[in-house]
């Protein structure tokens, strides 16, 4: 316990206990029993708001993560923005769409269900289908335009859309090139608006366009190439990250964008492969040449899993490597023929098997440490009478710990034993009464000594003041202090063999009712 300032009763202390892992749930309500424990039980609270199950303390400061720290104020702040950040992707539109003789724009239909669903989107900030605003509306809307939103380039500005073939789900080409088409609405039409069949009101159009001959921009679509074809067409909207589809990022979710090159790379199989599965009906193999490595790696281009094959006899090497943060192997039975090391490039590694039935290091001390609880067990408890399932624990509460320690001090466990076995423990017990006032501070004994009790307390050196001597004022157990910095009730005075003790306060040896001291000694 802390000091206990006797006569100012009316103080409260610090806690004497700081426990930070207390469990979560209605009991730090109902179980609680002192203020103490309802601190204990904010900080506990306090430790899982900052990490968690992490290892860290309630005291600690907001982690520091690539140079940032964020309190609830900045997550919600920061969330809100990666909520509201915006993204494009692509819908189609299934609906056959036929396009007018004559003609290389084509005016869409809402109610034929030729436009897309959500509104326009004019200007960056805007969700929905993204539309470059004409400079036509009325009757003269029913021309081709190059009215573009600027994109990541001149071939792929924001309003392109893929166009297929409606009965083939093939490119429409024209010269050898593919045809796209530019969604476009009228100047009268409101950002954010619905798109409608209304003249000079908030129509949607298709102006088809293909890459120019130097394939650096884009160029109206010649009628010809286009006229009485009946298509598909896969448009661009815009959403916010909390809006996402499920199926954004599948590359079946749109028609696949070829106009920049069709040559066949595992690059572009991968990204045509999409989610599907890659089925095999036979047997595949990757012959590596010597010295020649075949790696997966992270996007930062480091090895996660690199297979390296040996040159001029070498060994081959698998190895996972540094950036992996968790390797998981979930096989049903893992045979290593050769023993095991772990931690080889450390200070202690530890071999498993390599010598048949042991586990050791041969570089330091080897430590078996269990989170929860370290239990020993073998054969013959499975035989015996022994209830404790796994068998015995090397201990149950961090108070045993403690306890140990008080008793032993932090040796080993034969220590122990051997100290238990030969140590003999007595108690003796004095009272004795004050029969002059001491001063804070002064030497405390018997007649022999300084004549300021009415017996002599004997010798009190033995043991450890702090444990061994239990030492009661009034009745009231006082703290023992190695010495005075200690800064507790009371701690050895000139000489311990001359049972001298020394008091942080004054004792009063006067009057009718003189202070007692009760003095117990384990030794």
């Amino acid at each position: 316990m802390s000091r206990t300032f006797l006569r100012q009763d009316a103080q409260i202390a610090q806690s004497g206990v700081y426990d930070d892992t207390v469990a979560a749930g209605t009991t730090l309500e109902s179980a609680t029993t002192s203020i103490e424990d309802d601190l204990n039980g904010l900080r506990s609270q306090v430790k899982r708001l900052l990490w968690d199950d992490g290892a860290g303390n309630w005291y600690d400061d907001v982690p520091t993560v690539n140079g940032k720290k964020r309190a609830v104020f900045d997550l919600n702040t920061d969330l809100n923005d990666l909520e509201e950040k915006k993204f494009l992707c692509r819908a189609n539109v299934l609906t056959d769409i036929t396009v007018t003789a004559a003609q290389n724009w084509q005016i869409l239909g809402v109610s034929g269900g030729q436009a897309p669903t959500q509104v326009a989107a004019i200007t960056l900030t805007q969700n929905g289908a993204v539309v470059a605003q004409s400079a036509l509306n009325g009757g003269a809307f029913g021309a081709h335009e190059l009215t573009e939103l600027v994109g990541s380039d001149a071939l792929h500005p924001k309003n392109l859309a893929i166009v297929r073939d409606a009965s083939t789900g093939q490119i429409v080409q024209s010269s050898g090139r593919d045809v796209f088409a530019l969604l476009q609405n009228e100047s009268t039409g409101a950002d954010g608006a619905a798109f409608d069949d209304t003249s000079a009101g908030n129509r949607v159009k298709l102006s088809f366009v293909r890459p120019n001959a130097a394939f650096d921009d884009l160029e109206a679509c010649p009628v010809a190439d286009i006229e009485g074809k009946t298509v598909n067409y896969n448009y661009v909207f815009r959403i916010n990250f909390d809006a996402f589809p499920e199926a954004s990022f599948l590359s079946l979710n749109g028609f696949v964008d070829q106009s920049a090159s069709v040559d066949v790379t595992l690059q572009r199989a991968y990204v045509n492969q999409g989610s599907a599965p890659v089925e095999l009906a036979a047997n595949a193999d990757l012959d590596l040449g010597a010295g020649i490595q075949w790696a997966i790696r992270d996007a930062a281009d480091a090895d996660l899993l690199n297979f390296t094959e040996g040159s001029a006899g070498g060994a081959t090497t698998l190895t996972v490597g540094s950036d992996v943060d968790v390797y998981e192997n979930n096989a049903i039975d893992v045979d290593f023929a050769n023993g095991v090391t772990v931690n080889e490039g450390g200070t202690r590694p530890i071999d498993v098997g390599r010598t048949d039935g042991v586990v050791e290091t041969t570089a330091g001390d080897l430590r078996v440490f269990g989170a929860g609880e370290l239990l020993f067990d073998d054969g013959n408890q499975a035989g015996s009478t022994w209830a404790q399932s796994g068998g015995i624990k090397l201990s149950d509460t961090t108070g045993e710990w403690d306890a140990f320690e008080t008793a032993f001090g932090e040796v080993s466990l034969l220590s122990a034993i051997v100290q238990a076995r030969n140590a003999v423990v007595s108690r003796t017990k004095l009272v004795a009464v004050l029969t002059a006032d001491v001063a804070a501070n002064a030497n405390v004994s018997g007649p022999a000594g300084d004549n300021n009790l009415d017996i002599d307390l004997g010798d009190l050196s033995a043991g450890s003041f702090v444990n061994d001597h239990d030492i009661y004022l009034n009745g009231v157990l006082l703290r023992n202090g190695a010495d005075a910095s200690a800064n507790h009730d009371v701690y050895p005075g000139a000489s311990l063999a001359a049972g001298q003790l020394r008091f942080e306060f004054a004792l009063n040896g006067s009057g009718a009712t003189p202070d007692q001291l009760t003095v117990i000694s384990w030794t």
